[in-house]
């Protein structure tokens, strides 16, 4: 029998907790996972895809739609790839390039021109088209380490979902720093449930405010461990150098509760000039994976100043998305970008993942050239292109 790829409905629901449970839960069968489904026709606001054998479901993935930061002031729709699983005893089929080829296909039709996930594999994704973007910085410190300053006076406390309508501004205002950051503000109150008291935890919202100016300017979300004297923050958000002091201090006072803390934060963010020794952790990781699903979509979304005009032609090879393949005249002009076909020659030769890196601007396409992940044929096309996507520092705490 032909395995059969289709969407998801809610009569899919128990077939999809139980590869879900085979995939990321050793087996375990734990009470049915929350399937936001609905009728082939009126696709879910996170649709999942899934191959079948025989009436079984074998793989599936699932498509979460999110709205993210870009420079100036886009927000660019992204569909997050999650939940991408296939029982064990049907892979190597192929299965999982067929659903991320959907996928993609499905994320054009719905004008979402990236696409992201968080790999169990960076190699198995990147033969797919996805490439790491962005780096952020992961803590692990003694509390003992981290000193209180006077702004810890100016913090107040907030338990659970309260904290939300204080914060989101904060958030909001944070998110304009860094590109790539979730928009939040088309989500489900999903999104903010690291606010939320779990497992029989409480929650707790430290957030600064300014006495000069009564305005709040930065915030951390805290939770005792279930185990271990490790606690991690879910968010730690500061628009201010005396906000970052205030919740540094919070952080000091737990030093009598809780040997450590860890949390991640963007490349340029300062621990180092408040806290420097040995026992301060460090380490450089990746985002996640992002990529461009469709050239035309992404480079359009982008909104250059109005002073800025030129062309370049580009080359692109992409495995998985055929409308990708191909040859481009990009043309910049009032503030506007178009895409369109052409037979001319190239000036700027790479594949969609080096593109996809270059979009987000971290690593650079100046770093991706001197590593030889392009051709060059044109010097000042080159330098048009590295104008429309220049090099940034990203951020996305939300996963999906």
């Amino acid at each position: 029998m032909t395995p059969e790829l289709r969407w998801l409905t809610l009569g899919d629901d128990a077939a999809h907790s139980a590869l879900m449970n085979e995939a990321f839960s050793r087996g375990r069968r734990p009470a049915a996972l929350e399937f936001t489904g609905a009728l082939p026709l009126d696709k879910p606001r996170s649709p999942k895809l899934g191959f079948f054998e025989a009436g079984r479901l074998v793989a599936a993935a699932t498509y979460h739609p999110l709205h993210l930061r870009w420079d100036g002031g886009a927000e660019i729709a992204l569909s997050g790839v999650a939940g991408v699983a296939c029982a064990a005893d049907c892979r190597g089929r192929g299965y999982v390039a067929r659903l991320l080829a959907e996928g993609l296909r499905d994320a054009r039709e719905r004008a979402q021109p990236l696409s992201g996930l968080f790999p169990f594999s960076y190699a198995f994704y990147r033969k797919h088209g996805w490439d790491w973007v962005g780096e952020q910085r992961s803590y692990t410190i003694a509390l003992a380490m981290i000193p209180s300053y006077p702004e810890g006076r100016d913090t107040r406390r907030y338990e659970g979902m309260e904290a939300v309508d204080v914060v989101r501004p904060i958030y909001d205002a944070y998110t304009q720093r860094y590109r790539g950051m979730a928009t939040r503000t088309d989500l489900d109150p999903n999104y903010w449930k690291g606010l939320d008291h779990r497992d029989g935890y409480t929650t707790y919202t430290y957030v600064y405010r300014n006495p000069a100016t009564s305005t709040d300017e930065g915030y951390l979300v805290f939770r005792y461990p279930a185990e271990g004297d490790t606690a991690t923050l879910h968010e730690f958000f500061v628009l201010t150098p005396s906000a970052y002091r205030g919740l540094l201090s919070m952080l000091h006072y737990y030093g009598t509760q809780l040997a450590k803390v860890s949390w991640s934060a963007p490349l340029d963010d300062p621990l180092s000039l408040y806290v420097q020794g040995y026992d301060l952790q460090t380490r450089l990781i990746p985002l996640f994976m992002g990529r461009i699903v469709s050239i035309d979509h992404a480079l359009s979304a982008l909104k250059p100043t109005v002073d800025f005009s030129g062309r370049v032609v580009i080359g692109v090879t992409d495995g998985q998305a055929e409308w990708n393949n191909g040859v481009f005249v990009v043309t910049v002009e009032a503030g506007q970008v178009s895409v369109t076909r052409t037979e001319a020659a190239p000036e700027i030769t790479l594949d969609i993942a080096t593109l996809s890196q270059a979009y987000w601007g971290q690593p650079s396409l100046d770093r991706l050239r001197t590593a030889g992940r392009m051709e060059v044929r044109d010097e000042s096309a080159y330098q048009l292109l590295a104008a429309l996507l220049p090099p940034a520092t990203c951020f996305l705490k939300d996963g999906f």
